[in-house]
């Protein structure tokens, strides 16, 4: 069973997540939850002090508070303070910048198992480094849950002239919800890259993006839904997921037609 200071840094945890994504309960919860997993860090509560760290840092925006809590937790050997403290020393927030001392820590996170410094990693290698080590890298990333990672690898592989693979790497993260995959994904296959022209598996990505709150496609979408048939647009958005999508988009392009 978990002591109490794990309990509050793990309930501080969930709280900063729904107030990152607007809840404005979970915020004031958070506020008043703070000066307990402050004294659950300074009582030496690892997990505490990665969590204080982080809402010090994403919440609070004091980064230069946050740091001395990572580097406590890097210290101890955690992952997660490590790869925390690297990102601070990379874009000098809260640190004077020291891309030498990032890569250290980013490396030790990543050969500790942690995605997001393994990705962090490929991403300071990008150019410097063989590209099959940084695509290996990527690739673990991925593996690992780190949605964005799959983009990266597929903009990697692509520029190696593996755009089979490549493509696969953005639909993978397509599927998964991330915008810029649904974007790739949807311009190679109107364009035919790497795979035969398809443009009702192109429409379905566009009409994934607007569903996902991105209508930078909207014009695209339109532009080549004009040359498609009605039954072509709606079986992109039964694809989607999105029939109401589809139907809205036949009316728009029978008017320009």
């Amino acid at each position: 069973m978990p002591d109490e200071p794990s309990r509050i840094a793990a309930t501080a945890h969930r709280l900063m997540d729904a107030a990152s994504e607007g809840d404005p309960t979970a915020a004031e919860v958070l506020r008043e939850t703070l000066p307990s997993l402050r004294s659950a860090a300074e009582a030496g509560d690892l997990e505490a002090q990665e969590v204080l760290g982080g809402v010090l840092l994403e919440w609070e925006e004091n980064p230069a508070e946050a740091a001395p809590w990572f580097r406590r937790a890097a210290e101890r050997g955690s992952a997660v303070g490590k790869r925390s403290l690297a990102y601070l020393y990379v874009n000098g927030l809260g640190v004077e910048q020291d891309a030498a001392t990032a890569e250290q820590l980013f490396r030790e996170a990543a050969d500790a198992g942690d995605a997001y410094a393994q990705f962090n990693l490929a991403q300071m290698w990008w150019g410097r480094r063989d590209p099959q080590a940084v695509a290996a890298l990527l690739r673990t990333a991925a593996e690992g849950g780190v949605t964005d990672a799959y983009v990266v690898l597929g903009d990697l592989l692509g520029a190696m002239g593996k755009e089979t693979e490549a493509l696969d790497c953005y639909l993978t993260a397509a599927e998964a919800g991330d915008d810029r995959g649904m974007y790739v994904a949807a311009c190679w296959y109107r364009d035919g890259t790497a795979a035969r022209r398809d443009t009702v598996e192109a429409l379905r990505w566009f009409f994934a993006m607007i569903e996902v709150g991105n209508a930078d496609s909207l014009h695209e979408a339109i532009t080549m839904a004009r040359g498609m048939t009605d039954e072509e647009i709606r079986r992109a958005g039964e694809l989607a997921g999105q029939p109401g999508s589809a139907a809205a988009m036949v009316d728009t392009v029978r008017k320009h037609r």
